[in-house]
């Protein structure tokens, strides 16, 4: 079956992308112009999530400019393919979630919700970094993990 989905994000920095897919397990392949999904619409997933219902257009499902893969993942393991935007402002991620696509979540979140909080982190840090800031990533009192800037 084919379930693919768009993670909630617009990547806009390729070199942020390829370090925080690194800290969760995956790696960005530059110029991998394919990804692995299902390999065939079959127009049977109606859920909110869904890329058509989303105005991605299910003829480009599997076509991509970049991809980021599972480090671990196994033969036949599917790939989050990062597709340029229509306004050519960065990349939107496309995934199938369906069968193999479930290890895609569990490594990279549901709607890749990990990977985004990451490309957020690893923006913040080499932003604020470049800007003089001191920046610091640890873990607080309750054992969640933290982000401090200060000047």
């Amino acid at each position: 079956m084919s379930h693919v989905t768009t993670g909630e994000m617009c990547i806009t920095n390729l070199d942020y992308a390829e370090e925080a897919a690194k800290k969760l397990g995956g790696r960005l392949v530059r110029g991998q112009t394919t990804f692995k999904w299902y390999g065939k619409w079959l127009n049977d997933w109606n859920d909110k999530r869904a890329a058509v219902n989303r105005g991605i257009n299910p003829k480009t499902f599997g076509q991509c400019a970049h991809a980021i893969v599972m480090e671990d993942g196994a033969k036949g393991s599917y790939e989050v393919g990062l597709v340029e935007r229509e306004d050519g402002k960065g990349f939107d991620a496309i995934y199938d979630v369906f069968g193999p696509g479930i290890q895609l979540e569990k490594k990279f979140g549901k709607g890749l919700g990990k990977l985004k909080t990451e490309i957020g982190v690893v923006t913040a840090m080499k932003t604020y970094g470049r800007m003089g800031y001191q920046v610091k990533e640890g873990t607080n009192k309750r054992g969640e993990r933290q982000v401090k800037i200060w000047k």
